[in-house]
């Protein structure tokens, strides 16, 4: 997660991958540097990380495919295709 979301900050993923309601607790700190933090879901100011993902990728020009958990490459909710 933490590499994608650094690798999103600077505009470096094409596509990404997000498992279809998949919700992570956090929020990215710093979109400059995908600095992120996590947080309790039941807290009401912490954020869906995904959501903040998908919003700076869409952001930096990129894709982002909302995929069911059978099509996900991996198990953490989310994958990334760079660009470099």
């Amino acid at each position: 997660m933490e590499e994608v979301a650094k690798a999103a900050a600077f505009a470096n993923v094409d596509t990404l991958l997000v498992e279809e309601n998949k919700i992570i607790a956090g929020q990215i700190e710093n979109s400059s540097t995908g600095i992120i933090s996590n947080g309790d879901i039941d807290h009401p100011a912490t954020g869906d990380l995904l959501d903040d993902l998908s919003e700076l990728v869409i952001n930096q020009g990129g894709k982002v495919l909302i995929l069911p958990l059978e099509n996900m490459p991996t198990d953490t909710g989310v994958a990334a295709i760079f660009r470099y």
